[in-house]
């Protein structure tokens, strides 16, 4: 034993030489040998066990199948990391960290010490994904397809999807038995590295087709694609064709994967469809319901219509009942104008003999004594410097006048006269416009019990006399 201790080699069974080292040796010299070979390394593996020590420190394992790798992120690193830390280092979340391998003395473990994390799989593009969406939101991509509505009746459809396979027979068919339309079909990768660009590409070239061409411009477009995994997926989240189905100015159906997969292109797009059937469906009515609904319509415009004139017509023969005989009116407005014409000569003979009473009655209240004196020299004054000749060119003047007077008063009582007449002829054709003779001559007729016309079966006597009157004549029961 004695030289087993003191020589730092022996010779083993097999006749090597080996060192000997004490077990804090050996730990300090495997944590160097450690360290030196993985300076800074990246691990990806499942977040599990995870711990935090009183003073903040984080314990957790990184697990692989059936293997596992301790992991030690120290606090001063967490505060740095912050809200990321959070949002990442999860019990079952799949990351990817970054530090060096070292080892624990005490156990005689290794481990890694954690100097910063990310996602990793499918949580790396999901991180991705949800920093994109938030970054287009924020552009007010998603808002670009909101202001236009899905057509009525497309005429042509455009689909992006792959030419063989389920979706597009699907597609084909639910068209077919709902209202066929004329289907142009653009193939594409769906998954893979090719898809985006293609998808990219099939947009745009719908878009750049000329209205009426050779090959018709659709109306609207169907992206459509079956369900899958997550990753046979991720090509309809990339950005470019996201911004491709965002600034078509046809308007887009997003129809990929099932009912409960999700892409950015859902958000883009003008209308989002569970399946690619469902597509279809939102693209195009029901042809047969669209014709049972015409029908309905041109049945509710034909009764309205009819209904409409009825009211109109008996509207009219309730407006026409309550006008007035044409008689009636007219013998009260003659005799008016029979009155008007017999006054007017003893009115202007009674306002001329007013005229003249009054013109006395004022020349008696004048004056007398002195004026009329010194007016009667001025008189005979002017009387000898008068000749007979202008006397009688005077009195013929005045007669002139009165003559021109009494012709225009003539003309002014004959045009008065006349324009009343007018005006009574006028009232008679209105009259006889709207009379109830007219309506007789339309087919209808007037019914009168006791001189009083019948307009309803209450009150209305058989067995007494009753006229009927048609636009040819009367008929009287009994005759």
């Amino acid at each position: 034993m004695q030289n087993w201790t003191n020589n730092q080699t022996s010779n083993m069974a097999d006749g090597l030489k080996v060192h000997e080292y004490t077990v804090s040796e050996i730990s300090r010299e495997i944590n160097r040998t450690m360290e030196r070979g993985f300076p800074m390394v990246r691990v990806k593996g499942e977040v599990s066990d995870l711990s935090r020590s009183p003073r903040g420190h984080l314990y957790f394992t990184l697990k692989e199948h059936n293997h596992a790798l301790s992991a030690i992120m120290w606090s001063s690193t967490a505060k740095r990391l912050g809200n990321k830390l959070g949002n990442i280092l999860k019990e079952g979340s799949e990351i990817s960290v970054l530090g060096k391998v070292t080892t624990f003395s005490g156990t005689s473990r290794y481990q890694i010490l954690v100097n910063d994390l990310d996602f990793a799989g499918e949580g790396a593009i999901l991180a991705k994904i949800e920093e994109l969406r938030n970054r287009l939101t924020q552009e007010g991509v998603f808002t670009w397809q909101n202001e236009k509505e899905l057509p009525l009746f497309p005429r042509t459809i455009g689909v992006v999807t792959s030419p063989t396979g389920s979706v597009i027979r699907d597609i084909l068919h639910r068209l077919n038995a709902r209202f066929p339309r004329q289907v142009i079909v653009w193939p594409v990768a769906v998954q893979g590295d090719n898809c985006p660009p293609e998808v990219v590409r099939a947009v745009g070239g719908f878009n750049a087709l000329v209205p009426n061409g050779e090959i018709p411009r659709p109306d609207l477009i169907i992206v459509a694609r079956g369900g899958g995994s997550f990753s046979d997926l991720v090509g309809f989240n990339d950005e470019n064709v996201v911004r491709a189905v965002a600034l078509s100015e046809i308007p887009v159906i997003s129809a990929v994967g099932h009912e409960t997969d999700h892409t950015l292109i859902d958000l883009a797009a003008n209308k989002r469809a569970p399946t690619p059937t469902a597509a279809a469906e939102f693209a195009v009515r029901v042809r047969a319901e669209l014709e049972e609904g015409i029908k309905n319509l041109e049945t509710r415009i034909s009764e309205g219509t009819r209904i409409a004139f009825q009211n109109k017509r008996q509207r009219i023969s309730d407006v026409s009942k309550r006008l007035p005989i044409k008689e009636n009116l007219f013998q009260f407005r003659d005799q008016q104008l029979d009155g008007l014409y017999l006054r007017l000569p003893r009115a202007l003979r009674s306002n001329i003999q007013h005229k003249a009473t009054n013109l006395s009655e004022c020349g008696a209240r004048l004056a007398v004594p002195r004026v009329l004196f010194e007016s009667k020299y001025k008189f005979q004054a002017l009387d000898k410097g008068l000749s007979s000749t202008d006397l009688n060119s005077r009195v013929t003047s005045s007669e002139e006048r009165l003559e021109a007077t009494g012709i225009m008063m003539d003309k002014y009582i004959k045009a008065y006269m006349k324009s009343k007449k007018l005006g009574v002829k006028s009232l008679k054709r209105i009259i006889e416009g709207v009379g109830y003779k007219n309506t007789l001559k339309r087919g209808f007729a007037v019914v009168r019990q006791n001189n009083m016309a019948i307009t309803s079966k209450e009150g209305f006597q058989i067995e007494k006399d009753v006229e009927i009157e048609w636009s040819d004549g009367k008929v009287k029961f009994p005759s």
